[in-house]
């Protein structure tokens, strides 16, 4: 067995920023240059807690192991050589923002994100089928995005709202590798091995907060999300052949 794994625990807070995964630079950008202050975040790739494992197992059975060390070549053939891997990684939720939409009550070239209202945020759940506030339902932040867009109201001019206040789901994933190595029986050097990998093997969901619609001038699919983080669950086959 090899097996290996790490925890993180952090805080990360900018001025401006972007999640990896988006592949650009973002729109975190100073609104008001008089008090840059307003705009201070956490930043949007923070993810506060993560965890990652590793394992590698070869089962200890088959000729040359502690297990049936003596068995003949064809018996080994089909209960040696077998091998199992796996990697867990799990983190905290991405932190998000809602928009004041195309107002630009401070900086005339960029808006401002949506301030509070005082009326209690619902809580997050990433319901996989929410009525929206107007249209087809649909995948959404909140049970009840009418209740949660009452949450935010316009900012105000001088003002920058709220960053990076909210966070959605972190990343969850497990994958796994089954292996069955075969020795050629003219050379004990030379080896075949099948290989069976899963990607996502618990086929778990996981949204992607950054695509959720989050305009307050464009509410009827608010809090709307388009994508996920990570992908449904793959399989490859593989055979290798080393000499």
């Amino acid at each position: 067995a090899c097996p290996a794994h790490n925890y993180t625990w952090s805080k990360s807070e900018d001025w401006g920023s972007t999640a990896e995964a988006s592949g650009s630079f973002g729109n975190d950008f100073v609104i008001n240059s008089w008090n840059p202050s307003q705009v201070w975040g956490v930043s949007r790739y923070d993810t506060t807690q993560a965890v990652n494992a590793y394992m590698v197992y070869q089962l200890p059975l088959g000729r040359g192991r502690k297990f049936g060390s003596s068995m003949s070549k064809p018996l080994d053939a089909i209960v040696g050589g077998w091998e199992t891997s796996g990697t867990y990684r799990q983190t905290s939720g991405l932190p998000f923002s809602a928009g004041d939409g195309s107002r630009w009550a401070t900086n005339w070239q960029l808006s401002s994100f949506a301030t509070p209202s005082g009326v209690a945020l619902p809580p997050i759940v990433n319901s996989t089928n929410a009525p929206a506030v107007s249209g087809s339902a649909g995948p959404n932040l909140w049970a009840n995005p009418t209740t949660a867009l009452a949450s935010f109201q316009e900012t105000l001019a001088g003002q920058t709202g709220s960053r990076d206040a909210m966070r959605g789901s972190g990343f969850f994933n497990i994958d796994s590798g089954l292996y069955k190595n075969f020795t050629m029986p003219w050379s004990e050097k030379q080896r075949l091995q099948f290989r069976w990998e899963s990607y996502n093997v618990s086929n778990s969901v996981r949204f992607d907060p950054a695509s959720a619609s989050l305009s307050l001038t464009s509410t009827a699919n608010f809090g709307k999300l388009s994508s996920q983080l990570g992908t449904p669950r793959q399989m490859q086959f593989a055979l290798r052949f080393t000499f």
